[in-house]
């Protein structure tokens, strides 16, 4: 056997055998560059939904947020304005003296809630005074019962209390409004501020 030829022959099978290899070895590189970019497509996926997730409950978290605060400031400010109403009318019950039939219909209820026929006294705002006297000493019903009318600070109407002060009982108007805020102001809240519905 000739060496150059045997050489040669060597030579080729182990070209070719080499090549076999750098062909695997590019087929299994190509198949791991391939698998490497898809994982780093899943990973990129994952981190933008993330990303994304935490973005949309950051929005959410900071929309609700400013919602909350946008219905404090709603609310504060529906309050400040019944609050105003409120005082307006205290106002006006405050600086009105009330007609005779309205004190005389206070003192009855007043008078009325007493049981017994005890001699009581009134106490009324400064300037229904001289109209409570007036009341009691045209009705004979309260003349002998009513034994003094003094004054209290209030907006009007009257307050009736035993000789001991012991037992009293409030109509006033500050009592009666005081009374009446939490049932009106659902109702005034709706006229106000609701679609008119109730």
């Amino acid at each position: 056997m000739e060496t150059p030829k045997m050489r040669e022959a060597i030579l080729s099978k182990a070209r070719q055998e080499a090549q076999v290899l750098v062909d695997e070895a590019r087929s299994r590189a190509g198949e791991m560059v391939l698998r490497a970019e898809e994982q780093w497509r899943q990973r990129f996926e994952t981190e933008k939904q993330r990303l994304l997730s935490d973005s949309r409950r950051e929005a959410a978290r900071i929309i609700a947020q400013a919602d909350l605060r946008a219905r404090q400031e709603l609310l504060k400010e529906k309050d400040g304005i019944i609050k105003e109403m409120i005082s307006r009318v205290k106002q006006k019950l405050t600086g009105n003296t009330p007609e005779a039939g309205t004190l005389s219909h206070l003192i009855g209820e007043a008078v009325d809630a007493f049981q017994s026929d005890q001699p009581l006294m009134i106490k009324t705002a400064g300037q229904d005074v001289a109209k409570v006297k007036d009341i009691v000493s045209r009705s004979p019903k309260l003349k002998d019962r009513i034994t003094s009318v003094q004054v209290t600070v209030c907006m009007g109407g009257v307050i009736t209390e035993s000789i001991d002060g012991k037992v009293s009982v409030d109509n006033t108007f500050d009592t009666r409004l005081e009374m009446l805020i939490p049932k009106l102001m659902p109702r005034v809240g709706d006229i106000l501020f609701g679609d008119g519905r109730s």
